[in-house]
């Protein structure tokens, strides 16, 4: 019997592609108010945040988003101005004036970064198949361990939230945790393709 050594370029690439698997955007809590029956014809998007970069880059991205769904929408930066913190009524007096009837914001909850570890790989051999003494069954042992390593890992926890522009109601609001593993711009539009898929699932805005 002749074990096969794993090419090192093979492993990278796996290991890569196990970790690409894990990066991604879960819902961990979901609410909506099942009276609301109606599906917006047009939205303000809002990110709440300092970032001017990642604010357009997601706004953008959620505008298209709506908008190959059928739902015209405006994003934020576009008609709000860049202060840290705006009074109600200015938010009012912007959604009025693109006469919009629906609101989405989405706000950072939390961020955290864990220390991670890659335990790495153990290749087994089949039970007394070696026949040697000790020292060179440990010998081959160690040829056949693959190194672990130590890594970042960076959450972002989110809520974004629908409301209705006229009752000034809110209709439905996810939380969700994001594995960041890729550049933002990837990770905001993984981010997107999840809101979007649960406000069709319930109903909200149309399929694509």
């Amino acid at each position: 019997m002749k074990i096969k050594k794993i090419p090192l370029s093979l492993m990278v690439i796996t290991l890569a592609s196990l970790l690409t698997s894990c990066a991604a955007t879960t819902i961990t809590a979901s609410w909506r108010d099942e009276a609301y029956q109606k599906q917006p014809r047009k939205a303000l998007v809002m990110l709440v945040t300092e970032r001017d970069t990642v604010k357009r880059f997601f706004e953008n991205d959620f505008v298209a988003q709506l908008r190959s769904r059928g739902v015209d929408a405006v994003p934020g930066y576009t008609v709000l101005p860049p202060t840290k913190k705006l009074e109600r009524q200015e938010i009012v007096s912007r959604l009025n004036e693109v006469n919009a009837d629906s609101l989405f914001m989405t706000r950072i909850v939390d961020k955290k970064t864990y220390q991670a570890y890659y335990p790495g790989s153990v290749y087994a051999t089949a039970p007394g198949y070696y026949r040697h003494n000790w020292h060179d069954q440990y010998s081959r042992s160690v040829a056949y361990h693959g190194q672990g390593y130590a890594y970042q890992q960076e959450v972002v926890y989110t809520e974004t939230q629908m409301y209705d522009v006229e009752t000034e109601r809110l209709v439905w609001s996810v939380m969700t945790e994001t594995y960041i593993e890729s550049t933002v711009e990837k990770e905001i539009k993984s981010f997107v393709k999840v809101i979007m898929k649960s406000l069709s699932k319930k109903g909200l805005v149309p399929k694509p």
